[in-house]
């Protein structure tokens, strides 16, 4: 039982992840892959809808079919009925006149019903219809017989009480055929009335799955766009934010907590290993001229010594002339003095190699910095097309919108065309009386059609302008993104600006530094010759006396050199001032 709970358990914390696996992934994705998501996804359900919307106009165009076939069949029974009544009139003619051209006429008519009957049977479909027809054919046999092969041969031979009895029994047959007929006629008024009506209720169910679907597409598409682009915008402006900061030298700021794997997560890590290295590298080069600095007052104030001690030096040598012993004390006392600023000069020269090591290194990490900056302009350029790209799409969904609508204005004229020839029918029924009574019921169901298919097209009209509207709102949004998008490249070409303007400061400075490092190697090698003279000034001392003008010479050079070599000493510490100036504009 515990395993089955802990298995549960698991099972519902792995259900939990699911979500947040799938965030990760998307944050993941390319950005040209996130909007292709998108826009597929959008299209996708375009082309659903549009097909679903063919399906629904295909069906009503066969029950508009249908309507129009079951009209056709009205026009055939009534033009039954007509031949039914023609045939009857020959019939009562002959009966009265006996004139053999009433027979001819009466065999046109018959053959007239008998290839309209043949053409009309092939078309019913309902077995009361084809019950009903099938009696009117025998019935109009019945006519046919009694006329053709009775009445005629009874007036033949003068027998008028059976032609006048076959006469009326031909009135019978007709009088029920004509109500057959007019039984037949409403059963298929009745199925064009539903099929009718079938065509009305496909056309408002294509209405409403076109609404629907479009609907849906403007429910999922622009919500899915704006978040895409809501999330790209925030997590720009972070970077932007940081770059900034770091522009005007504010090295302080929180690193960037992004942990996506696109472009916009790379560059982010990017600005934040930038932040870090300049701010490490800005550190060392502040510790190095701190050390400068501090080396360069030891070594001014080891010139003045050196200084004083040519001046006790130079004074001694008038004094030579009572004690060389004095001399010599004071020639050993100023070599050891001579050692001592030796090696505080090799010390200088020695920090001096390693603060140039250091500047060729902070060289380096802001040349890294500059081609990370220049990846970041060129991730902004990309990032700005994509955005363009779907700004030019979405204006061709406008234009097929456009298109729709002149395809609306077309089915419209067509409308108005049928509603005028339906008004031509009817007056031409009128012309025929009687006999164009059903056909001026055709004409005006034809024209009540044509208005349903006028006030149709309006509402699709509407539809389309309404989809048009909302369509110009997404362009002016992802204009307005594209915008934001233009800004953003702005700004990180001017940090790349302010990155190629540390890195020509820190180019001077490695020059600077690099003076300084050569003057120190001077000042050694001027220090060793110092301390070779005062060692043969203290050998010289005790071989003769004649050496003091000598040596005094040697003390003066000896003091105009240290002169020079704190005048050096004061120019490198002014130099390590202006460096510290230069690093205390970022805030470490």
């Amino acid at each position: 039982m515990k395993k089955k709970k802990l298995e549960k358990v698991k099972h519902k914390k792995g259900n939990r992840k699911h979500p947040k696996l799938l965030f990760l992934k998307w944050r993941n994705l390319k950005l040209s892959k996130k909007y292709m998501i998108v826009f597929f996804l959008t299209i996708a359900l375009f082309v659903t809808s549009a097909i679903i919307v063919y399906l629904q106009l295909n069906h009503g165009q066969k029950d508009i079919q249908a309507v129009d076939d079951y009209s056709n069949q009205l026009n055939d029974v009534s033009q039954l009925a007509i031949l039914i009544q023609a045939k009857d009139v020959q019939s009562a003619d002959y009966l009265l006149t006996q004139n053999a051209q009433y027979i001819d006429s009466f065999k046109e008519y018959q053959n007239d019903f008998n290839e309209l009957a043949s053409k009309l049977e092939s078309t019913l479909v309902t077995k009361e219809q084809r019950s009903l027809f099938q009696e009117i054919k025998e019935k109009n046999e019945s006519i046919d017989t009694a006329f053709l092969d009775r009445m005629v041969s009874s007036l033949e031979g003068d027998n008028d009480i059976m032609a006048n009895t076959l006469r009326d029994y031909s009135s019978r047959m007709r009088n029920d055929t004509i109500l057959l007929v007019n039984e037949l006629m409403e059963l298929m008024k009745e199925d064009q009335s539903n099929a009718l009506t079938q065509a009305k209720n496909s056309s408002n169910t294509s209405i409403y799955v076109l609404v629907s679907a479009n609907l849906l597409v403007l429910i999922i598409g622009i919500p899915l766009m704006i978040i895409v682009s809501r999330g790209i915008t925030s997590r720009l402006k972070q970077v932007v934010h940081l770059t900034s900061r770091v522009a005007n030298g504010d090295l302080q700021s929180d690193s960037i907590k992004d942990h996506g794997k696109d472009e916009i997560g790379q560059l982010a890590t990017s600005v934040n290993l930038m932040k870090e290295n300049i701010k490490a590298i800005l550190m060392k080069v502040q510790n190095a001229s701190s050390s400068v600095s501090s080396r360069s007052k030891e070594l001014t104030q080891s010139a003045t010594e050196v200084k004083e001690g040519s001046n006790q030096i130079a004074t001694t040598m008038e004094e030579l002339s009572t004690g060389s012993e004095s001399q010599a004390n004071s020639a050993s006392n100023l070599s050891e003095t001579m050692l001592s600023f030796v090696d505080k000069v090799r010390s200088s020269e020695e920090k001096g190699k390693d603060i140039l090591t250091s500047s060729e290194g902070v060289q380096q990490l802001t040349n890294q910095g500059k081609k990370l900056m220049q990846q970041s302009v060129t991730q902004m350029k990309q990032i700005d097309t994509i955005v363009a790209e779907a700004v030019n799409k979405v204006q061709g969904l406008e234009h097929q919108s456009t298109e729709i609508s002149k395809l609306v204005l077309v089915i419209k004229d067509i409308a108005d065309q049928t509603n005028l020839l339906s008004l031509n029918a009817a007056i031409e029924a009128a012309r025929a009386g009687e006999h164009g009574k059903g056909f001026a019921v055709v004409a005006d169901e034809v024209r009540r059609l044509s208005e349903q298919v006028a006030s149709s097209v309006g509402e699709i009209t509407s539809i389309v302008t309404t989809i048009q509207d909302e369509t110009n709102q997404v362009v002016q949004s992802l204009n307005n993104g594209y915008h934001e998008v233009k800004e953003g490249t702005n700004q990180i070409e001017a940090t790349g600006d302010n990155f190629n303007s540390i890195n020509t400061a820190v180019l001077e400075m490695t020059s600077r530094i690099n003076d300084i490092s050569q003057n120190l190697n001077d000042i050694a090698a001027s220090s060793m010759d110092m301390n070779n003279l005062i060692e043969e000034i203290a050998s010289v001392s005790e071989e003769s006396a004649a050496a003091v003008e000598q040596a005094a010479a040697s003390a003066q050079q000896s003091s105009s050199s240290m002169e020079e070599v704190s005048g050096n000493a004061n120019e490198l510490s002014v130099l390590a001032e202006q460096l510290n100036k230069e690093v205390n504009v970022f805030k470490l």
